[in-house]
């Protein structure tokens, strides 16, 4: 009887270990597939970004800096650029607040995201026409709400910290329409 009884645990146990082994089991193939989808979204915004990398043709500086500057002087080239650019701004700030929520970056770097992209007239414009689209919903108040001067006077403000007794700024040098 001893046994038996012996016999019926350890067959229940058994049987225990093999319902816990295919719930680990399960629970391995979930993990799996949640790090398949993270792969083909990292690989999926890597070619993306090739992509308009090759579209920019090489360093966009220039044409960003006369999107801030000068904007309504683009050429349609330089608009395509700045099409790009803004695009794979996008793509990287979409990166960055799944990081945010996955708790590996932090909002202090999403909000200066924001305003290194979008603080300017024409990446404000830019957005408001593009950025109607549903994916970018959680971003387009953040967007939107960035100060559209905050990038130009950021640059006067380093300007003018470099040569206090001059009084030279970007701002004012365009308003001499230098």
């Amino acid at each position: 009887m001893a046994t038996s009884k012996l016999n019926n645990w350890l067959g229940f146990v058994a049987n225990m270990g093999v319902v816990l082994g295919l719930i680990l089991v399960a629970y391995q193939i979930n993990q799996e597939s949640e790090l398949t989808k993270i792969q083909l979204f990292s690989e999926a915004t890597s070619s993306r970004k090739e992509f308009n990398q090759a579209m920019m043709g090489g360093d966009p500086m220039e044409v960003v800096a006369k999107s801030v500057e000068r904007p309504h002087e683009l050429t349609l080239a330089e608009l395509q650029i700045m099409d790009f650019y803004f695009i794979s701004a996008l793509n990287e700030l979409r990166r960055l607040e799944q990081l945010r929520e996955a708790g590996l970056a932090v909002d202090v770097e999403v909000e200066s995201f924001y305003v290194f992209y979008f603080g300017s007239n024409f990446a404000q414009a830019w957005f408001q026409e593009y950025g109607g689209e549903n994916e970018y919903e959680s971003t387009r108040d953040s967007i939107i709400n960035t100060n559209s001067d905050w990038l130009i006077g950021f640059f006067d403000r380093v300007l003018d910290r470099l040569d206090s007794d001059s009084g030279q700024s970007l701002a004012r040098d365009k308003a001499a329409g230098q």
